[in-house]
């Protein structure tokens, strides 16, 4: 595996929200890709939705049990506006579907355009997500008795095995679930998970980018297939060990977990395509204040 080719572009792209931050004008690069199309930061916690979520519920809520029923409540909208009314009305801390279906039924846009979010057959999108959400809460003290146990005895906590508890509940599919994980790594929930080194749960973007750079066709490998599943996770530890060489990542800069490959290889699949012109790419740069 040739890592630099990655490296390459996770470094401009952390550069580009470097400057952003510094306040400097347009623009950030000269990669034209990076500067006509939008990618996604290489940090997750600088997003606009995270940033919000953190800053507003998660920071303050992060030694409380009740952090993991608010982290689902919140991803399964991503939405900051979304978030305002539901946090306003106590609806992160004491979900209420019925009052939280008047509160949003009459708002424009409710659910973040950047999920691919499918409610039950027969139901809106609302009622179905409200509907789903309940299901969840149906287990409300099985869940906060699991993060009471990880926060009470670190030993216990794991990203992977909370990730598959997650799935077991109705549509808390693998993508969903591993949005929340990830929110719950900065909380007491998981901080201390030694899994956070080993293992992330890579999305078809990350399948393909690490195809490309082995030089393999983009289905080559298939997650749903065991082995190569332990494949792909040895293909993302090599690329978090790559990271730790200063020639690929600064070590001024914050420093990569497994999430970080999981994501990164996800956007720079997206980034060949652009230069490799392989299908069309339909979200193009936006930008946000600050962002």
């Amino acid at each position: 595996m040739n890592p630099t080719p990655f490296f390459d572009y996770a470094r401009e792209r952390y550069r580009i929200f470097l400057k952003k931050e510094a306040g400097m004008p347009r623009p950030w690069t000269e990669d034209k890709a990076l500067s006509q199309f939008r990618f996604c930061n290489i940090f997750r916690e600088d997003d606009r939705n995270t940033v919000w979520f953190r800053e507003n519920y998660r920071e303050a809520n992060k030694n409380h049990p009740g952090v993991v029923l608010a982290t689902i409540i919140f991803r399964w909208f991503n939405k900051i506006e979304t978030g305002e009314i539901l946090l306003k009305n106590g609806l992160l801390r004491n979900w209420n579907s019925n009052k939280a279906y008047q509160l949003l039924k009459d708002q424009k846009v409710v659910f973040t355009g950047a999920y691919i979010i499918n409610s039950p057959y027969g139901m809106t999108k609302l009622v179905g997500i409200c509907n789903m959400i309940d299901k969840v809460m149906s287990n409300r003290e099985e869940l906060l008795e699991l993060a009471e146990e990880m926060i009470e005895c670190p030993s216990t906590q794991s990203m992977k095995l909370l990730h598959q508890k997650l799935m077991t509940f109705e549509r808390l599919g693998p993508f969903m679930a591993y949005e929340v994980v990830t929110d719950l790594r900065y909380t007491s929930v998981l901080d201390r998970a030694a899994d956070r080194f080993t293992w992330a749960n890579p999305g078809p973007g990350a399948v393909r980018g690490l195809c490309r750079l082995n030089g393999h066709p983009l289905n080559y490998w298939a997650r749903e297939n065991k082995s190569h599943a332990e494949i792909l996770q040895k293909g993302m530890q090599e690329l978090l060990s790559e990271s730790r060489k200063p020639e690929h990542w600064p070590s001024t800069w914050p420093q990569w977990e497994m999430r970080e490959v999981e994501h990164t290889l996800c956007e720079f699949d997206k980034y060949e395509r652009v230069h490799k012109g392989e299908g069309r790419m339909k979200q193009t740069y936006t930008p946000h204040k600050g962002k």
